[in-house]
């Protein structure tokens, strides 16, 4: 106290200073948070590419918020170290990677999937491809699990719900972040496809692609469906899932002909995989359910490649041209005996033959006619082959030489010559 009883300025000022700025100090740091966001939003408008001295130090403190489950700050600092594209490959990684598995682990399953599939766009061979695959797998398969598998499950049990009583389930829902807004079945096959792309070799690849060409081929998408079951043959020849697979191709490969009239490649390469499961398969060779199925799986083959070629003899028919068709059918028989086919071909066979007499005959009177002489002629002067006129002598070839005289062999006894002398 002073003389005049009045408290010392300073006393008074300092504690007044602190309680007046504690709550500005707070206030600066949410400014600062704020204004550090602002930056880093602008920077990304100009470049991404930039001098980042303290990356290394930002990802031990992203790895340290990680670990203590502070996600949401983790996740900042991993995506912006992964956008800097000067910063090393393997950091870069590294953040894009986590930056994933913030999102994981904040239940945005779809944000995630694209962030992995974004880590092996930029970085293919990187040393976080087979956990990015994998965790992707994981998320898909699940999925697809709650959409797709189960119901086709309970399809092939015969205990399907009405469509109607789950639909609720299947409509689109904004606030779910764990699922795809729309076509959760679509976006699953593309996180499969692109495990399959990126590491085919991996311990997933196999069954991205028994999963993926399982859903086409109960969808009817046939064609996909043998393709992603004939990779799975041709590539992993260990895995537990080749050999349903293999039995999947061949049918698919069955269906996707589209029938008799269109293109029989898939056919013939259903019957090269059938013979090919006969001689290479032992599980096929001992398994007598197996080895009925590859029958019948043949005889379906042989009976739609011999409807095309008993097809093609019906055609050449209408068009008049019965001796294509004559042999046509001759190849039906020779081909695929034992078939419906064959015996339709051996009956058309027989018809020709009673036909033959009335078309040679309507052949010779065709030769007769003012068209036939006509055409005649004009083969003659263009060099085609000359239909001869009934009971006409071959005329020489012009500028040919005459035909030579027999030649009598030396030690033929008698007189040549007519002197009667030996």
């Amino acid at each position: 106290m002073t003389k005049g009883g009045t408290v010392p300025t300073a006393a008074v000022r300092l504690p007044l200073a602190v309680a007046l700025l504690a709550p500005l100090a707070a206030g600066c740091q949410g400014l600062q948070r704020v204004q550090d966001r602002a930056y880093t939003a602008a920077r990304s408008l100009i470049t991404s590419s930039y001098h980042d001295p303290a990356a290394e130090d930002k990802l031990v403190k992203a790895d340290e918020l990680f670990r203590t489950g502070k996600y949401a700050d983790a996740q900042d600092i991993y995506s912006d170290l992964a956008e800097n594209t000067r910063n090393p490959v393997l950091l870069a990684e590294k953040a894009r990677y986590f930056e994933a598995e913030c999102q994981r682990e904040r239940g945005r399953l779809a944000e995630a999937v694209a962030t992995y599939h974004r880590m092996l766009q930029d970085c293919p061979m990187g040393v976080y491809k087979e956990r990015a695959c994998g965790r992707m797998y994981d998320i898909a398969r699940g999925w697809l699990k709650t959409d797709t598998l189960d119901r086709i499950a309970a399809e092939q049990a015969g205990t399907a719900p009405p469509w109607y009583a789950d639909l609720h389930t299947r409509l689109p829902d904004p606030l779910d972040r764990s699922r795809p807004l729309l076509d959760a079945e679509g976006e699953s096959l593309q996180a499969l496809e692109h495990v399959n792309t990126y590491d085919p070799l991996g311990p997933n690849a196999d069954k991205a692609l028994y999963t993926l060409g399982y859903v086409h081929f109960y969808r009817g998408r046939f064609e996909e469906a043998d393709d992603y079951f004939s990779q799975l043959v041709d590539m992993h020849k260990q895995s537990p899932l080749r050999a349903e697979a293999l039995k999947l191709a061949i049918m698919a490969k069955n269906n996707s002909t589209g029938g008799a009239v269109y293109d029989s490649t898939k056919a013939s390469e259903a019957l090269q995989l059938v013979r090919h499961a006969e001689a290479t398969e032992a599980e096929y060779a001992k398994d007598d359910g197996l080895r009925q199925f590859l029958t019948r799986s043949k005889m379906a083959v042989h009976v739609q490649l011999a409807q095309k070629e008993y097809e093609r003899g019906r055609y050449y028919e209408r068009v008049n041209h019965p001796a294509s068709a004559y042999f046509v059918y001759h190849e039906v028989c020779r081909k695929y005996a034992g078939t419906k086919y064959s015996d339709l071909a051996q009956a058309r066979i027989a018809a020709l033959k009673e036909l033959q007499p009335k078309l040679e005959a309507e052949r010779e009177a065709a030769k007769s006619s003012t068209w036939g002489k006509v055409r005649r002629e004009w083969d003659r002067v263009t060099g085609g082959p000359v239909d001869l006129a009934p009971d006409a002598p071959a005329d020489p070839v012009p500028g040919s030489a005459p035909a030579a005289a027999p030649v009598v062999p030396a030690n033929v006894q008698g007189d040549t010559t007519g002197s009667g002398r030996n």
